[in-house]
């Protein structure tokens, strides 16, 4: 019988190929970790987003403009409070908030906290909020809050001229919106950056951006 000799090199390739094997569990552990701690963390930056924009709506904050009048600009940013017009002489303000949805003093959103769980003062609060609106003014600010998601969907290019334009809600209550939070439509203006000019009823981008 013929014994061949394992070489150096086989036994360092078997030794390296050991070590990664070794290190993988521990790699993977860690990244769940990353990925689990990260999770968390957004989950609490949302939250505390959330608070604010209930915070901005029951003490009666002064909202952000919406629209710089002298570039005839919008800047678009979730977390934000804005003010977005007026609803039978009421004013709409709100904020976009970055895990979805729109949070306005018409109808400020409800944290839950479980079946059989007592009210809680902030729940008592929205509930009077959203009673204080007619059905009317509650389906006219949903118009307004729906032309702004739009615009943001834009500005974020989610959505294109093109879809804005088919958009029969947007086409319908854009002018109305405009006029609220005072954006020219008869010169270009600007929406985070974009250029767009609105004519004969249709939303145009310029200088191909969109």
């Amino acid at each position: 019988m013929e014994v061949k000799p394992i070489s150096f090199k086989n036994l360092g390739a078997i030794a390296s190929f050991q070590v990664h094997q070794n290190q993988k569990p521990f790699q993977m552990e860690e990244m769940k970790t990353d990925y689990k701690q990260e999770k968390i963390e957004a989950s609490r930056e949302k939250y505390a987003e959330f608070v604010q924009s209930c915070n901005a709506i029951y003490q009666g904050a002064t909202p952000t403009q919406l629209v710089n009048k002298q570039t005839n600009s919008i800047n678009i940013t979730n977390g934000v409070y804005y003010h977005l017009g007026m609803v039978n002489g009421k004013t709409l303000n709100g904020t976009a908030l970055t895990g979805g949805g729109f949070n306005s003093n018409f109808s400020p959103m409800i944290q839950w906290t479980g079946v059989g769980t007592r009210v809680t003062p902030e729940q008592e609060a929205a509930f009077r909020a959203h009673k204080s609106y007619s059905q009317a003014e509650h389906q006219g600010a949903n118009e307004l809050v729906a032309v702004f998601m739009s615009l943001s969907r834009l500005a974020e290019g989610k959505k294109s001229v093109a879809s804005m334009n088919d958009d029969v809600m947007f086409m319908q209550h854009f002018s109305k919106f405009a006029e609220g939070v005072g954006l020219d439509l008869n010169k270009p203006f600007t929406i985070n950056g974009k250029s767009f000019m609105y004519s004969k009823g249709a939303l145009q981008a310029l200088n191909n951006e969109v």
